[in-house]
């Protein structure tokens, strides 16, 4: 009961949640559980180094291939599937993310119960499996089960569970440290359409999806080596998945708001950029090239906003991020950004920037909101939510695309982007206890 009491008052003490520097922050005593397992954060080592590492690995194949999902999207909408629209195409994609977030509620438990060994074997086993039946696809049924149902299983658990790790290591820089293992999946964004370009002219579908399955094959060995827990595991298995009771705090409401305009506009982004391009009349080339350069900038947005936050604020820090972008969507993409490759490369480098501080910084916001313990359950029940926005985004804003024009998408995206914004402050507001501090470092 005496522990009960002091997680409730960490959860309802803005100041105790802004650093996790607090009387409630275990990392701030030698304090052990119930376990006898230590609960001071290590904040660094070999072994925390490593999983952050094995981390990384794990997000280069599995989030990193969907956030460049939009070079194989507008492929198949050429090729294989031509014959349908591009919002039916869409459809693919979309479930490929909704499975992906909807089911880290599920996984959240899990991790929690069993830790990460074996969810993330049977994830990465299932995950090459998707890639390796992906290349044998030449019908639209044929791209649900394998991309979108197989696939988005596995990588529900491969990157839940990639990042949810990461809260036994790090407390203090786990900004940081959440940056620097979604930086993997930055990478895997921009290397993979490049790997794409090169190899559909000269080989076709099948071997260049197959070379993508070994890469993540190798990817997916090292993690699991690499990636391990640290707190005991051998508590009674929580029956519940989701949990609303956290949706009774205004500041958890408004941010998982913000986080479903987030997925809303990141995931329509890199899903829709190549078909962006092509309807925008540019050429071919400018498709791969454009998906590179956001994930490429999106990698530094993922680390150095993290750092950043661990210093100032992780809401500070995300906030000025989402106004920035916002200006530059509004003022800049939308009506230039279909001129001319140079603009269309600058707004797309600022956009990946700022999308991957959203990306890293939204769920260590979220861990503010909750204990340690049950991070895997809350992160989870923020992104059971904003599931439905990746959902809905590719088919949406692809048929936007195709009956209208590419200006009025990034006019759509830009109007989603300033709920987005206004949540976000009002989340951050109700964090203060409703009394706006300017220099607050939360």
């Amino acid at each position: 009961m005496r522990r009960q009491v002091q997680q409730e008052s960490c959860d309802n003490t803005a100041s105790e949640t802004e650093l996790g520097l607090g009387p409630c922050d275990p990392s701030s005593e030698n304090a052990t559980n119930t376990n006898g397992v230590s609960l001071a954060f290590p904040e660094g080592g070999s072994q925390a180094w490593a999983c952050l590492l094995g981390s990384c690995l794990l997000m280069f194949p599995s989030f990193g291939f969907q956030t460049a999902v939009g070079s194989v999207q507008d492929y198949i909408s050429t090729n294989q599937l031509a014959d349908y629209s591009v919002r039916d195409v869409g459809w693919i994609t979309a479930c490929l993310v909704f499975l992906t977030l909807f089911l880290g509620v599920q996984v959240g438990p899990l991790f929690d119960r069993y830790g990460p060994r074996a969810l993330l074997i049977c994830g990465s086993a299932a995950s090459f499996t998707s890639y390796i039946l992906l290349a044998e696809c030449t019908k639209y049924w044929h791209f649900i089960l394998c991309l979108s149902i197989l696939g988005g299983v596995a990588a529900a658990v491969i990157t839940t569970v990639s990042i949810a790790v990461l809260s036994h290591w790090f407390h203090r820089r786990r900004a940081l440290a959440s940056g620097l293992c979604m930086a993997g999946s930055s990478a895997g964004g921009a290397v993979i359409p490049l790997i794409l370009q090169t190899m559909f002219p000269k080989y076709g579908w099948k071997t260049s999806i197959r070379t993508i399955a070994f890469i993540a094959l190798g990817c997916y060995v090292l993690g699991v080596i690499l990636v391990r827990g640290r707190l005991a595991t051998n508590k009674p298995a929580s029956r519940v998945t989701i949990d609303f009771r956290a949706f009774q705090s205004p500041r958890l409401c408004f941010l998982t708001v913000a986080v479903f305009s987030f997925e809303f506009i990141i995931f329509g982004c890199a899903a829709l950029l190549p078909t962006y391009v092509r309807f925008s009349g540019m050429s071919t080339s400018v498709q791969f090239y454009s998906l590179t350069v956001l994930n490429s900038m999106s990698l530094l947005g993922r680390v150095l906003p993290g750092f950043a936050a661990d210093h100032v604020g992780r809401f500070n820090v995300l906030l000025c991020l989402v106004i920035i972008t916002l200006i530059i969507m509004a003022a800049v993409w939308l009506p230039f950004g279909s001129r001319d490759e140079a603009t269309l490369y600058t707004v797309v480098a600022i956009f990946g920037f700022g999308s991957g501080g959203w990306l890293s910084l939204a769920p260590v916001c979220a861990g503010q909101l909750c204990s340690t313990e049950e991070y895997g359950r809350f992160y989870g029940t923020v992104y059971f939510v904003a599931a439905f926005g990746v959902l809905l985004t590719v088919p949406v804003g692809g048929d936007l695309l195709q009956s209208t024009t590419p200006q009025v998408l990034i006019g759509f995206y830009s109007a989603v982007l300033f709920v987005g914004l206004i949540s976000l402050t009002l989340s951050r507001w109700a964090l203060l206890e409703w009394k706006w501090q300017w220099k607050a470092k939360v």
